[in-house]
């Protein structure tokens, strides 16, 4: 079988771009001549419809239906709702939206939440295009169809998790609409994460016409130009990833047609046979100290034996078209994490989500991903790491900066806006996430003696063999989440575990108990969840309801 190359930087066809959410048209005359209608005629275009259905991955700044590009990349935010990070930037009214994110205020016509609704749901229209289309369209390699089913319901189900977490209440729709069926409703969660579930383990267990399973196994097996295309090991690790917050935030045994035991099984394979493993060096310390960033998320070592799924970014684009930021295919949340006019190894950012302090004090110094994960900008004392950096203070600033995904003068793109041009992959699942995934299912519902393990693996790749001398019974799930914050701090992952431990913990934890610009108040009435975007309320005709607490 010869595999067609998902690359990065592809944009797809004019006629895949109908819909930037599930109800607004960009452009009712296409500029070019291939549409809809005329279109999936062959295998070529069928791989071009799934490039497009890739190409929303990308999107760290999406915009609004009217076309306004946000600062909202997903990961940023969800560090910003968690407990880790602040709003920041220039000063309080530099993105207003952004602070009020931070605070739980967010508004019902604030652009950052009509942006993120619109991303997924054009990821979700480009996929169900596909899906759609594909068994009537001719192919001249036969065992290519099943792939390209396998990673169009992988995509679907991807953006559909982070649909729903986010705003809890959204239609399910499985199919292209028009514009006369923009006045949808809602389907319970419950129905939602059962569509998830089913198109990962469709994904997952899919096969071809030799019954084979579709799906490489991991990451590790494809070729360099693949990297960043669907694998079975990803598929598996996001069905956990899935099964965990939707039994913790619903308070629900299983997740809907999956088993605790189903899980376990998917989540073992990928462990014991996707043939990742742990970058051995990927906290070297006087590596982070040299570069300014730790092995592990270093540019150069993108899509390494760790990374079950990156999404890639590059600055081939050379892109420079501010207006049209969705465009570009470079990762432009790297420019909001750095500091404001710094200069040196470290290039010039915007200062949003500054860390708090209080998570750098949750790390032991001893600890080298402490080092790994954290900038201290404040003056060396003792053994904080402190840099003593020249830089401009913006809003809550706290002296403390993400490094894993700083910008650097190293990373600068050749051509095009610097600013948008970042080629730093973003690691959606990675093996060490899997591992800490694998310790809660096997402390839960499985072998304890496999839970230690894995949480093993983690904790002494960073501190050490023999390190850790917890024994099978000492081992907790509080032990596993506190490993989480060590190993996963500013990827993303933060807020979506504090509310799945419920909503009693979340009110504990992200109310800070601060004072000032830094003081933080968790809605409970809102459950954590982003208002439904009153511009999507009002085109749907009012068929579309607002979330409790709006």
């Amino acid at each position: 079988m010869k595999r067609n190359h998902i690359y990065p930087f592809l944009i797809g066809a004019a006629l895949l771009l109908p819909v930037t959410g599930c109800n607004d048209l960009l452009d009712l005359d296409p500029p070019m001549t291939q549409v809809t209608d005329n279109f999936y005629r062959n295998q070529e275009e069928a791989f071009q419809g799934l490039t497009a259905a890739y190409n929303i991955l990308a999107w760290s700044a999406p915009s609004t239906a009217s076309g306004s590009p946000q600062n909202c990349a997903f990961e940023v935010v969800s560090e910003i709702l968690s407990d880790a990070c602040y709003a920041g930037g220039a000063n309080a009214n530099d993105i207003p939206t952004t602070v009020r994110l931070q605070r739980f205020q967010t508004q019902v016509t604030d652009p950052a939440p009509e942006a993120l609704w619109n991303k997924y749901f054009a990821g979700i229209y480009r996929c169900n295009q596909l899906l759609e289309r594909i068994d009537d369209i001719p192919f001249t390699d036969e065992e290519l169809r099943p792939l390209y089913k396998a990673e169009a319901l992988f995509l679907r189900a991807n953006y559909y998790f982070d649909l729903v977490r986010l705003f809890g209440n959204v239609p399910l729709i499985l199919r292209p609409i028009t514009p006369a069926d923009y006045a949808q409703v809602q389907e319970k969660p419950e129905v939602i994460y059962g569509q998830i579930a089913e198109d990962l383990m469709a994904a997952i267990t899919m096969k071809n016409e030799g019954g084979n399973t579709v799906l490489p196994r991991s990451a590790v097996v494809l070729a360099g130009e693949d990297k960043g295309r669907v694998n079975k090991a990803a598929a598996q690790g996001l069905l956990a990833r899935v099964f965990l917050y939707y039994t913790g935030y619903y308070n629900q045994p299983q997740l809907p047609g999956v088993s605790a035991e189903e899980v376990l099984t998917q989540v073992r394979d990928a462990i014991d046979n996707s043939g990742h493993s742990l970058m051995a060096n990927g906290y070297d310390k006087a590596a982070v100290a040299d570069a300014g960033v730790s092995p592990l998320f270093s540019v150069a070592n993108k899509n390494n034996v760790e990374g079950v799924f990156e999404i890639q970014y590059t600055s081939l684009s050379k892109w420079g078209d501010w207006g049209n930021r969705q465009g570009c295919m470079g990762n432009q949340a790297i420019i909001l994490w750095g500091m404001r006019d710094v200069s040196g190894k470290y290039a010039a950012g915007w200062s949003f989500a500054p860390v708090s302090e209080r998570l750098f004090n949750r790390f032991d110094p001893a600890d080298p991903r402490r080092l790994a994960t954290f900038i201290n900008a404040n003056p060396a004392s003792g053994d904080n790491d402190g840099e003593g950096l020249n830089y401009t203070v913006g809003f809550q600033n706290t002296g403390y900066f993400c490094r894993k995904f700083a910008p650097l003068s190293a990373n600068n793109a050749a051509a095009g806006s610097r600013e948008l041009n970042y080629p730093n992959n973003y690691p959606l699942i990675r093996f060490a996430d899997v591992l800490l995934m694998g310790a809660e299912l096997e402390l839960l519902y499985g072998d304890k003696a496999r839970a230690l393990a894995h949480y093993k693996a983690v904790r002494e790749r960073a501190l050490g063999a023999g390190s850790v001398t917890t024994t099978q019974s000492q081992l907790t799930l509080e032990m596993i989440d506190n490993e989480r914050i060590y190993e996963l701090s500013l990827e993303g992952h933060r807020y979506w575990d504090i509310l799945r431990r419920g909503q009693d913990y979340a009110e504990s934890v992200l109310s800070n108990g601060e004072q000032g610009e830094f003081a933080v108040t968790y809605n409970r009435l809102r459950a954590g969840l982003m208002p439904i975007p009153q511009y999507e309320i009002t085109q749907s005709k009012g068929s579309l309801e607002q979330n409790p607490g709006y």
